[in-house]
Parts: C-alpha cells; sequence; structure tokens
C-alpha cells in the first residue's frame, strides 16, 4: 500500500526529526473478501454492499447499517476458502509498522475516536510530538495546523475520483488541496506525495499545485457542457420498500407519469429526465432504493407539478408500501 518513494521520504523525514501525515480515506483492514471457488463475495446480509474486515476484533463489518458478525474462512455458499483482499487503514498501520519499526504511529479514523474526547486527545498528542506518522482517514486532511509536519502522503487518491456523482471531481481535489496543505505550514518545507493509477489525470495535477483558478475554469467547462449546476438544478426523487419488484414498478411508473404530465400540461418548462434506474447501492436496511434524477430549472410551476404527483402517487393503492421523497440538489446522489 506504500510505494517506495513515500517510503523513503517518511524514512528520511523520521531520521530529520520531523512530522508525517498519511491519508487513505477508507477504514477497516481488508475491504472485501472472496470465494476463491465460487467467486462469492462476502456481503451484508441487509445491504448489496462487501463487508470489510476488521482486525482489531476479527469482524465483518457493514459501513453502511452497521451490521457485524465474526469473520470466517469458508464461503457459507459453497464452503470454499475465502481471500481477503483491498486495504484500509489497519493494514496501512500493519504496514508502517512493518516498514518503520521505531517509528512512533497513531492512526485516526471513526474506530480509534469512537469516544467523545478521542479525536482532541490523538490530535493533541500528535502536536506535543508523541508521534512520529498519523495515518487516518479524511479527518486528518482538514483544519489541522502541525508546525513540524513535512511530509503529507495520500495512499489512494482514485477512490472518490470515479463516482458517479457529478462532484467527484470536484471532491476530490477539495479532499487533496486539504491535506496537501498540511504540510509546511511553519518554518519547514512541506512535501506532497499523491500515489495513484492514473498520474494522467489533470484533477490530481491541479490538487498537487493548489491551482484553484485552474480547476474552476476546467470544471465549469465540464458542468456546462453537461447541464449540471449552476447551470441547472438537479432533482432527485427516491423510492424506497421492502420488495424489489414493487420499488422498481412505482419508479418507473411514477416516471412515465413525469414524462407525460410535463409532455401534457408543462411543454414549456425545461426538462430533462432520465429514466428510473437502481441506487448505487441498491439494497440498504433491508431496503430496495431506486432513484430519478431531473436536470431543470427552478421554478415556482415545477415545484407545484412536482408535489401534485408526489401527492398522487402517494394515494396509488399499489405503491402504497413503497416510499416517495422529492430530494432537490442532493449532497449525494443514490
Amino acid at each position: 500500500m506504500i510505494s517506495m518513494a513515500l517510503a523513503r521520504a517518511v524514512s528520511e523525514n523520521i531520521r530529520a526529526g520531523r512530522q508525517s501525515i498519511l491519508l487513505l480515506n477508507r477504514r477497516g483492514y481488508h475491504t472485501y473478501a472472496v470465494c476463491k471457488d465460487c467467486k462469492t463475495v462476502a456481503a451484508c446480509p441487509n445491504c448489496s454492499i462487501s463487508m470489510t474486515y476488521h482486525a482489531a476484533n476479527n469482524r465483518l463489518m457493514c459501513h453502511y447499517c452497521g451490521h457485524s458478525e465474526p469473520a470466517y474462512v469458508r464461503c457459507k455458499a459453497c464452503g470454499g476458502e475465502l481471500t481477503f483482499s483491498g486495504g484500509g487503514t489497519q493494514k496501512a498501520e500493519d504496514q508502517l509498522r512493518e516498514a518503520f519499526p521505531e517509528a512512533r504511529i497513531l492512526r485516526v479514523d471513526t474506530d480509534t475516536t469512537a469516544n467523545k474526547y478521542a479525536p482532541e486527545k490523538k490530535l493533541n498528542a500528535f502536536a506535543n510530538g508523541e508521534y512520529d506518522i498519523m495515518i487516518g482517514t479524511q479527518m486528518v486532511a482538514k483544519g489541522l495546523d502541525f508546525e513540524n509536519v513535512t511530509l503529507v502522503g495520500v495512499l489512494s487518491a482514485d477512490q472518490s475520483l470515479y463516482s458517479d456523482d457529478y462532484r467527484s471531481n470536484e471532491r476530490t481535489f477539495d479532499l487533496l488541496t486539504q491535506v496537501v496543505g498540511r504540510a509546511g505550514r511553519g518554518r519547514y518545507r512541506g512535501t506532497a506525495l499523491i500515489q495513484t493509477h492514473v498520474p494522467e489525470n489533470p484533477y490530481l495535477h491541479l490538487a498537487a499545485a493548489q491551482d484553484y483558478e485552474s480547476f474552476f475554469e476546467t470544471e465549469i467547462r465540464f458542468r456546462r457542457a453537461m447541464l449540471y449546476p449552476p447551470f441547472a438544478d438537479l432533482l432527485q426523487i427516491g423510492f424506497v420498500g421492502e420488495k424489489e419488484d414493487t420499488v422498481r414498478a412505482a419508479a418507473e411508473h411514477f416516471s412515465a407519469l413525469l414524462a407525460e404530465t410535463f409532455r401534457r400540461d408543462y411543454p414549456n418548462l425545461p426538462l430533462r429526465l432520465l429514466r428510473a434506474s437502481a441506487a448505487s447501492v441498491s439494497r440498504m436496511g433491508g431496503k430496495y432504493r431506486y432513484k430519478i434524477i431531473m436536470k431543470y430549472k427552478n421554478s415556482k410551476a415545477f415545484r407545484d407539478a412536482i408535489a401534485m404527483l408526489l401527492s398522487a402517487f402517494s394515494s396509488d393503492k399499489r405503491f402504497l408500501s413503497v416510499t416517495a421523497y422529492a430530494d432537490p440538489n442532493p449532497d449525494a446522489i443514490l
């Protein structure tokens, strides 16, 4: 998980008596387990997501609904052997301890800071020079000011870069510029190393250079071409229920109703409708999730139309078991 270049930089930093911050925005030890024989992934029984292995308590955990169970080494489907892959902060911490046995290492993530005052105590200890290296999730990236930190490393810069959210470039740039800015904040010069599988990606170069103006010019052209905010508003209508067939039918019915209503009654309202589809995590907490995405120009007429359609949907006896809700300009796409 730690490249030779980053390992050399950390080693030199330790010898110089300086501190290092390493960012890996994924907690746990292994991020998934898969059967060698039938290729079944150890998944959460409540969510359509793989469970993460946590070495500290030897358990498999779902980071969405909180389900937890003892880790097992044999596939529940066929009895084959499981192989564990991927890496989170726990695994990175172990590799750091193996590579730098003399170093004092602090891990900061939600697993180590569950107690009320734990984050403050750990950060104060790091500020007082009690640790040489701090490895953590995004909580180590923002708002920290340590004069003796002269090296920042990002272990996997690609994780947030290719999500299905139009703001993935912006969020990656934001996170990287924040963590890069943790190095060299005092009298000592700082260095940042970003590990990535796509070093040619322009957003990574802009983040490394902390070039806000060029990032804005690049991103705003993309937003304009694709008709994303601020050039349009987004409305997400979510559908949640316990039976997948019913939830899917509800989303498809509402999508057809939307298209018909706006074509018939609101022909002059600008609207782009994306067909109903399953959420990226289609099942969470035992309930299935579908979504409809619309690009539109906010107006009273549009809001009235959506309110009317939602009200009519709620009284449709075929879909009483399905909850529908509108989320304008959502913070996260389902």
